[in-house]
C-alpha cells in the first residue's frame, strides 16, 4: 500500500532509459531496470506519462524500439496519466491541461492554484499500463507515422515561432502610419525574410541547409497566403489578423501597444481550439480572465526567463510543454538548460513557484527514486 503518494514526472531521456534497460543485454541493467518500478511504488512515487513523453519516445526512426517501448509501458503495473473527464481514451497533453483549467475557471475560480486544483482532480487518473495507453500496439505504430510528420513542424515552431512581422513595442496607432510597401519592396523585403529565416532554421535542423531551405520556404508561403489584397491599410491588417484569432474589434485600439494585444489574441486563439473540448461556446470562454490560467501564465513565463539557445530542435517545444507539468505532480525531471530555465523563472515569478513542486536532475532512471 501507498501511504503518501507522491506523482513524479519523469524526463522523456529517464522514460526512454528505463524503458530501453528493461531489455538490456546487461543482466545488471536489465535486473535494476525491471525492478525500478517496484521500488519506486515502496517509495510512494508514481511515475506520470504524458502525450509529449509519448511523442518523444515513439518519434525515433526505429520502428522495433518503439514497438518495445509500448510494450513495456503496456506491462506497468501502476502509473499516472493525464485525460479530460469525458475522454475514454487518450494520454493527455498541454492542450487538455489548459482545457481543463479553462473549465475550472470557468466555474468561477480565479486563484491561480485553486484553478490548479481544480483542473488537476478533472485531469489525473491512475492505474496500470493498458488503462493508460490501450491495449493495441498497431495504433501506437500507426501514430508513429503522425510524429514523424510532425517533427518538422515543431522545428519551424522552435526556430521560427519568435519571427515577427509588425514591431510589437509600438501602438496599433503608431503602426497605422505606416503603409503597405509596393510589390517591387514587398520581393525584396521577402529575400530578406526567407534569409532571415534560413539562418533560424538552420538553428534547428543541426545544420542541415537543405531542410533549412525547406522550413523558410514553408514560411514564406504562409506570409504570402495572407499578403493583403491591393489599397489595403496596415490598420486593416492588423485587424483582421488579430479578429481571425478572436480579438474582437473594438478591442483594437490606437493606443493599445501590439505586444498586448498579440498575448491576447494567443490566448484567445487557444480558447478557440479548446472550446468543444470544455462543453463551453467561445463567446462564454471570452470571459475567463488569461492571467488565471496556469498553464498560459506558465508558458509565457518560461519564454521570458529561460536561456538564449544557439541551437533551436523540435525538442524545446516539448521541454516548454513539460514545463508547465512542474504544477502539476511533486517532482518533475528536466534535463540541466531546462532546469535552468525553471530556476530562473521561479527567482523572477514568486506567484509562479508557489505553483510548483521539486524540479530534480538525473543522469540514470534509477535517479527516479528517493536516495
Amino acid at each position: 500500500m501507498i501511504d503518501r503518494p507522491h506523482i513524479i514526472a519523469p524526463d522523456s531521456s529517464h522514460w526512454a532509459k528505463w524503458l530501453d534497460a528493461i531489455h538490456s543485454p546487461i543482466p545488471d541493467v536489465r535486473r535494476r531496470a525491471a525492478n525500478l518500478h517496484e521500488r519506486l511504488m515502496a517509495q510512494g512515487r508514481i511515475p506520470l506519462l504524458s502525450w509529449h513523453h509519448i511523442e518523444e519516445l515513439l518519434g525515433g526512426k526505429d520502428d522495433e524500439c518503439a514497438a518495445a517501448r509500448v510494450s513495456n509501458l503496456q506491462a506497468m503495473p501502476f502509473m499516472a496519466w493525464l485525460r479530460l473527464p469525458h475522454a475514454k481514451e487518450g494520454i493527455g497533453s498541454i492542450v487538455d491541461i489548459f482545457a481543463a483549467e479553462v473549465m475550472a475557471a470557468s466555474e468561477g475560480h480565479r486563484d491561480l492554484a485553486v484553478v490548479r486544483d481544480r483542473a488537476r482532480s478533472l485531469l489525473m487518473m491512475t492505474g496500470n499500463g493498458r488503462l493508460a495507453i490501450g491495449d493495441h500496439g498497431w495504433v501506437w505504430k500507426a501514430v508513429r507515422s503522425v510524429l514523424h510528420s510532425r517533427q518538422d513542424h515543431l522545428t519551424a515552431v522552435s526556430t521560427l515561432g519568435s519571427m515577427e512581422s509588425f514591431d510589437q513595442t509600438k501602438t496599433i496607432g503608431e503602426l497605422s502610419k505606416f503603409s503597405i510597401a509596393r510589390p517591387d519592396v514587398s520581393r525584396v523585403k521577402l529575400a530578406r525574410i526567407r534569409a532571415q529565416a534560413i539562418q533560424q532554421a538552420l538553428r534547428g535542423t543541426n545544420g542541415d541547409a537543405a531542410k533549412a531551405k525547406e522550413l523558410a520556404d514553408d514560411f514564406v508561403e504562409q506570409i504570402l497566403a495572407i499578403l493583403p489584397p491591393p489599397r489595403t491599410t496596415v490598420r486593416d491588417l492588423l485587424v483582421s489578423s488579430l479578429v481571425s484569432q478572436g480579438v474582437e474589434e473594438v478591442e483594437i485600439r490606437d493606443e493599445y501597444v501590439l505586444a498586448d494585444l498579440t498575448r491576447l489574441a494567443l490566448f484567445r486563439n487557444q480558447l478557440q481550439l479548446v472550446a468543444e473540448e470544455t462543453g463551453k461556446s467561445f463567446s462564454d470562454l471570452k470571459r475567463v480572465p488569461m492571467n488565471t490560467i496556469p498553464t498560459f501564465v506558465i508558458n509565457e513565463a518560461f519564454s521570458t526567463h529561460r536561456q538564449v539557445r544557439d541551437k533551436l530542435p523540435g525538442s524545446n517545444v516539448h521541454d516548454r510543454h513539460l514545463a508547465v507539468l512542474a504544477a502539476y505532480c511533486d517532482v518533475l525531471y528536466v534535463d540541466r538548460r531546462t532546469a535552468e530555465d525553471l530556476l530562473r523563472l521561479r527567482r523572477k515569478e514568486p506567484h509562479i513557484d508557489a505553483l510548483m513542486g521539486e524540479i530534480a536532475k538525473g543522469s540514470d532512471f534509477e535517479a527516479l527514486l528517493i536516495k
